[in-house]
């Protein structure tokens, strides 16, 4: 995920890896709602777990935030991308999952580094979609979401497709004149390249603008 851009601030957590890192980007929300990718949260902690060829103190100044520092879903996709880079400095490749509690305003993060042994040639890595869920969508039917997005179980998955379905989302959406959010969230559950895909869709009533 990190060694490409970020594909747009929704898509925090859900970027696919190249080059030096391997694997998925995943991101764990244990919260009732996710806020708005630019809703200020106070950071209460932030933790590290995993890491053995880059020093904890080296990943966090890469993150750069502390607790007690106010920061946004979009600050902390920022942060993941600096983490990516500092690994990819040092030439260590690795899979990184961040796990966030969001809890009223506050929000603490743990990131979970899987890293490559040391001298081990980090190779692209195909990811395989094992199934795609759509939840939170009553004005747009499942079936209308199916038929507009171009993933499908069993097929790869990649950034470029991942962006292009969100597109498409959001098109859907406009042309049925019904605002939403869209928050994918990426799994793989078995620890190795398959891939659990789901967005979650946050609609708006028109009465509520």
């Amino acid at each position: 995920m990190f060694l490409r851009s970020l594909l747009a601030p929704s898509f925090l957590g859900v970027s696919l890896a190249a080059a030096t890192f391997s694997g998925m980007i995943t991101t764990g929300y244990a919260s009732a709602a996710i806020p708005a990718p630019t809703v200020p949260l106070k950071l209460m902690t932030v933790a590290v777990q995993g890491n053995h060829q880059v020093p904890t103190a080296d990943i966090l100044q890469a993150f750069g935030y502390h607790a007690g520092d106010t920061v946004t879903r979009n600050d902390l996709a920022a942060a993941q991308k600096r983490v990516g880079a500092l690994y990819s400095s040092r030439n260590v490749g690795a899979s990184l999952g961040e796990q966030m509690k969001i809890s009223d305003k506050g929000i603490s993060v743990k990131l979970i580094l899987e890293e490559q042994a040391a001298g081990a040639a980090a190779q692209p890595t195909a990811l395989v979609l094992d199934k795609v869920e759509f939840q939170g969508n009553r004005k747009v039917t499942t079936a209308e979401l199916e038929a507009a997005t171009k993933l499908r179980a069993g097929g790869p998955v990649s950034n470029e497709q991942l962006s292009a379905d969100q597109q498409a989302i959001q098109a859907l959406y406009k042309s049925k004149n019904v605002g939403a959010s869209f928050q994918p969230q990426a799994t793989y559950p078995n620890h190795d390249q398959h891939v659990v895909l789901i967005w979650q869709i946050h609609e708006q009533d028109k009465s509520a603008n």
